[in-house]
This record gives structure tokens, C-alpha cells and sequence, in this order.
């Protein structure tokens, strides 16, 4: 008796550790599938932003340095894709558009962004791209020195883009002959100025000196308001 109660209390004991065993297999599999889950949204997402901004911005702004931290950070979201779904319907497109992104040539040409919401949505997008690549620094998903480089490179861009813009505000006023709007905004652009490296800051900084004095010259003519 005391034999079969023994027998049945292992049985009982291993049936018991095997169930525990099982539930605990079956939650780490379960936790394991909710972060490879999210680790693929994560990516998804992060790749989806970084290639949208880009449409907005024309090759010739995007320049070496720029182009090199936004390969890496994309290579990076496409590797987890690769680790967490490699039969994803997007993967192959995107790993298209890195190759097209990383021949890019390099070096910042002259471009004209037409219209304000050209320059807005450049603007915009340099903005959303600094905030990634900071954020992908912090993280470690990015390299630092690759990324700071990266992230200054898009700012610098923007700001270069927000002093073109408050130019184009001033020519557009003084052909209007609204002199005082003219001169408002030539004025916000030689403050904007002082935010670029100086080698670039100070040739941009003549060209709006010179617009604010020649705008002060003519503050005796009709104004239309």
C-alpha cells in the first residue's frame, strides 16, 4: 500500500511538473513571439518614417554625411526585419530603396526649392530626421560619431533651408513693395545666419546685409501693407 501510495504521488509529482513545464514553455514562447512582434512593428515603422521624409528632400541636400548615417540606421531596421520576418512582402522594396539612397552622390549642390511648401515639407522632414538620428544614437542603433554626424548634417540643412525661405518672404514682399515685411523677414534671416557653421553663416550673412541695406533704402518709397 504504502508502495502504490508512493507511485501514485510520483505520478501525480511529475504530472505536475510537467504541466508547470509546458505552461512555462508555452508563455516564453508567447513572450518571446510578442517581442519579435514588436521588434518588427518597431522596424516597420522607423523604416516607413525615414523613407517618407526622404521623398521631400531633394537629392542634391542630402549630403555625404547625411546619406551615410540614414543607410546605416535603415540597414539596421532592415536586419531586424530579416531576423524577425524575412519573408516580409516590403523587405525586398526596401532594401531597393537603401541601394537607391546610398548612391546618392555626394556633397550639397545648388537646388531651388520652388514653392513654401516645398521648403516647408524639406524643412519638416530635416527636422523629423535629426529627431531619428538622435534617437537611434541614444538607443545604440546607430554608431555615435555616425550618428552625431548625421544628425548635425540634417539640421544644418534645415537651417540653411529655414534662411532661404525667410529670403524668398523678403523678395517677395519687396516686390510687392511692402518694404517694412520685406525688411522683417530679411532681418529673421540674417538671425537665422548666426545658427549655421560660420565658413557657410558668414557668405550667407553678406548677401542678407546686403538685402537689409538695400531695404533701408528704400523705406521713403510707397508702401503697400
Amino acid at each position: 500500500m504504502d508502495f502504490l501510495t508512493s507511485y501514485l504521488a510520483w505520478i501525480a509529482a511529475t504530472a505536475t511538473t510537467i504541466a508547470v513545464t509546458a505552461g512555462i514553455y508555452t508563455l516564453l514562447r508567447r513572450r518571446e513571439a510578442k517581442l519579435r512582434a514588436q521588434k518588427m512593428t518597431r522596424a516597420l515603422s522607423k523604416t516607413h518614417t525615414i523613407l517618407t521624409a526622404i521623398e521631400h528632400i531633394p537629392d542634391p541636400l542630402i549630403n555625404r554625411d547625411l546619406r551615410r548615417g540614414l543607410v546605416l540606421l535603415l540597414s539596421h531596421h532592415v536586419d531586424v526585419l530579416d531576423r524577425t520576418n524575412p519573408d516580409h512582402a516590403h523587405l525586398s522594396a526596401i532594401k531597393n530603396r537603401i541601394a537607391q539612397i546610398n548612391r546618392i552622390p555626394s556633397g550639397l549642390r545648388p537646388v531651388k526649392l520652388r514653392s513654401k511648401v516645398e521648403r516647408r515639407h524639406a524643412s519638416s522632414a530635416l527636422e523629423e530626421l535629426a529627431k531619428l538620428l538622435k534617437d537611434a544614437t541614444v538607443t545604440g542603433e546607430l554608431d555615435r560619431r555616425e550618428g552625431s554626424l548625421a544628425e548635425a548634417s540634417a539640421k544644418f540643412t534645415g537651417q540653411q533651408i529655414a534662411v532661404e525661405t525667410a529670403r524668398q518672404s523678403a523678395k517677395d514682399a519687396e516686390n510687392i513693395r511692402a518694404y517694412p515685411q520685406a525688411l522683417h523677414f530679411a532681418k529673421q534671416a540674417r538671425q537665422l545666419c548666426r545658427n549655421l557653421p560660420p565658413m557657410v553663416g558668414s557668405r550667407l550673412m553678406e548677401s542678407v546685409s546686403a538685402d537689409i541695406e538695400r531695404l533701408e533704402s528704400r523705406l521713403g518709397q510707397p508702401t503697400k501693407i
